[in-house]
């Protein structure tokens, strides 16, 4: 199999980076032959080729491209150190000899006067499975490369603020509508190196409905690998007793992308409060500066220029103790894997695709986004660790485990198969999970990481706040990295909420875990889609909780070997948080029963569903004591419209006389009704 790899430059930023490691990683494997070529080459790297090569005049013509696409960039937009790329100059290779042989294109990084819209909608003439790896937010917007908070992509853009020009039909429109017609004539599978960006597409209306799968970067495990931190201190001159900070390519305070505000005011915090000793710390920062806006660090500070050399670079992370980074917007920054690579743990904000490879308080800390107080203590933690040599560990462990050249060569090796035909494999489903919530900061947190941890990749968590006021909406934006839609906004009830959640769930199946309940353990997702696969409904088993957080065992109603319409005649056999819906059968909630319209969703649903699974394990932890409960009344007569509506009122009736004996009896037992 011979993969061809496109990007505008030859190792130059994060994405040829990424780019070189991954031919790199294929080319281990027998059988696969991997080349890289680029639009313009700086260095002499002789596997990487060059496609103007042993043309001058194709090379001055790349050349004037690239500072012609910068130079417009620039007159139209605002200075707000924000890229932005407009596509007005491009080349046709979909007759180069390389694209001809190859078996998969594999596109990276493609802006600056490579591939413009109308280039790529070219590359359909070679009739070859597509890939295209994104590194930033550009391909589905209309021009910015990092979005921040701005959704216009989830529209046509327009009204774009970085534009000196902004109206509807402005120049970020035009350019959308430019990639929505190239696109529309072009196949290609998207790769997403973290599941920020794969969130990202999937809120996008240019290609949320295209194929997307989640594969990081990889980084070299053998050239970035721990040495001896006192021996690589002495090899860069440091003290062995110092505490090293270390951070990478350090722009002017005006960066708006890098965060340096926010690391230099964490410094200055660290130090004002004393949390370090600041005669035992030093700052040392490898990479490119802008050297008329040097800020002002409050500790000394070496500065140790571009390193080249990636040995040395192993060198100078595995010398530090902690590696920094205040990054307000990164996919997957390289950066961050090879600090991990090195063993040394790594503090971070929690924002893009970092909290898919930093794990809050096991390989390094992740910070409140913005807030340069909790980064201060995140630095604080680390100094003040007393098992550092653990963090090394796990820091080192997470690469090899998750992002070796091995793992994911062969995660790419098996999508290239399955594009050519010559390996079935399975596309796992899109699960949207569903968290409605309001003004429950006590148990918000918790309902969140049991989302955000699972193992399973292809999740897309939509939260759905009532307007809270007691701080639960600044605990959900510490995670809003993880989020795909958050919404915040006052609704006319639980079941007005949920409607909101279902109507941006883009998913293949829907789940809804409320706050105060959780899914019940990390790998319970990916457990759930290996029982079988295209069910309508999946469901479980439900642990009941208290407001003390201690187990009660299973619910009082225990779901039935198989679950049917009839199912529910004698109360709810499954519970709300128990059960996997697919999206396509997935109706409204009907706002006229305000506590227990979710019974009547599931029984709609089940009365659609042809194929029902019984996963046979625990699916959910639900917290005990929800509105239903505080308002008992009013849901029982709900429920018993709910079931009349159903089963008749007559037999509604008799099972109730059922349900009632039931509940006498356990109750007798038990001591409560666990329901």
């Amino acid at each position: 199999m011979k993969i061809v790899h496109l990007n505008t430059y030859d190792g130059n930023g994060g994405a040829g980076r990424a780019c070189l490691r991954l031919s790199r990683a294929l080319n281990q494997n027998e059988g696969i032959t991997s080349e890289i070529w680029v639009s313009y080459k700086f260095g002499k790297k002789p596997l990487i080729n060059d496609l103007s090569r042993k043309d001058s005049i194709k090379k001055g013509l790349s050349a004037f491209g690239i500072l012609l696409e910068r130079y417009i960039s620039s007159a139209f937009t605002k200075k707000l150190k924000i890229p932005f790329s407009v596509p007005v100059w491009g080349k046709d290779i979909s007759k180069h000899p390389a694209l001809l042989e190859a078996d998969i294109v594999h596109l990276h990084w493609v802006n600056h006067a490579f591939l413009k819209p109308r280039d790529l909608a070219q590359l359909r003439k070679l009739n070859k499975p597509i890939v295209w790896t994104f590194h930033d937010s550009n391909a589905f917007t209309g021009g910015c490369h990092v979005r921040y908070s701005c959704d216009h992509f989830e529209r046509e853009c327009g009204n774009c603020p970085l534009l000196k020009i902004s109206n509807e039909n402005d120049l970020s429109h035009r350019i959308w509508k430019s990639k929505e017609k190239a696109y529309s004539q072009l196949s290609f599978a998207i790769v997403a190196p973290s599941t920020w960006m794969e969130a990202s597409v999937r809120r996008s209306k240019l290609l949320r409905n295209r194929r997307i799968e989640v594969i990081p970067n990889t980084v070299e495990t053998d050239v970035f690998r721990p040495y001896v931190k006192s021996h690589a201190k002495e090899q860069l001159n440091l003290s062995k007793d110092k505490f090293i900070l270390l951070s990478g390519f350090m722009p002017s305070r005006k960066d708006l992308h890098k965060g340096t505000p926010y690391l230099l005011e964490a410094l200055q915090i660290l130090i004002d409060k004393n949390l370090v000793d600041k005669d035992n710390i030093e700052l040392i920062i490898f990479g490119n500066r802008d050297a008329k806006n040097v800020p002002d660090f409050p500790l000394k500070t070496t500065f140790l220029g571009t390193i080249s050399d990636d040995d040395k670079l192993a060198i100078c992370y595995s010398a530090a103790d902690v590696f920094l980074t205040p990054s307000l917007e990164d996919n997957l920054p390289n950066t961050v894997m090879e600090s991990l690579a090195c063993g040394t743990p790594v503090v971070a904000f929690t924002t893009g695709g970092i909290p898919d490879m930093v794990r809050h308080k096991h390989n390094g800390y992740l910070a409140k986004y913005k807030s340069s107080e909790d980064f201060a203590e995140g630095v604080s933690w680390v100094y003040n660790h007393k098992e550092r040599d653990s963090l090394n560990a796990n820091s080192r462990n997470t690469v090899e485990e998750r992002f070796s050249e091995r793992v994911i060569a062969n995660r790419h090796i098996d999508l290239y198969q399955s594009l050519l035909g010559t390996k079935q494999v399975k596309v796992s489903p899109v699960l949207s999970v569903i968290t409605i919530v309001f003004n429950n900061v006590r148990d918000i947190e918790r309902t969140i990481l049991s989302v955000v941890n699972q193992s399973y990749p292809n999740i897309e968590y939509i939260v759905v706040d009532g307007g809270s006021t007691d701080g639960t909406l600044d605990i959900i934006k510490q995670y809003e990295a993880r989020i795909a839609r958050l919404i915040s906004e006052k609704d006319n009830g639980i079941y007005d909420a949920m409607n909101k959640g279902l109507a941006y769930a883009t998913g293949d199946y829907v789940l809804f875990i409320n706050s105060g309940d959780e899914i019940h353990s990390n790998n319970t997702v990916s457990k759930v889609f290996a029982t079988s696969a295209d069910a309508d409904i999946y469901y479980g088993e439900t642990e009941m909780f208290n407001e003390a957080w201690e187990s009660l065992g299973q619910r009082r109603h225990r779901s039935p070997d198989s679950l049917n319409p009839k199912s529910f005649k004698y109360g709810m056999s499954v519970s709300h948080q128990a059960i996997y819906v697919k999206r396509s059968i997935a109706d409204e909630y009907d706002t006229q029963f305000q506590l227990s319209s979710d019974i009547d969703w599931v029984l709609n649903a089940l009365g659609k569903a042809k194929k029902i699974v019984n996963t046979r394990m625990y699916v959910a932890k639900y917290l005990v004591g929800g509105m239903s409960k505080k308002r008992h009344r009013q849901s029982l007569i709900e429920r018993f419209r709910i079931f009349s509506k159903h089963y008749g009122v007559i037999p509604n009736f008799i099972n109730h006389l059922v349900i009632a004996g039931n509940l006498f009896f356990y109750y007798l037992k038990h001591r409560r009704t666990n329901d």
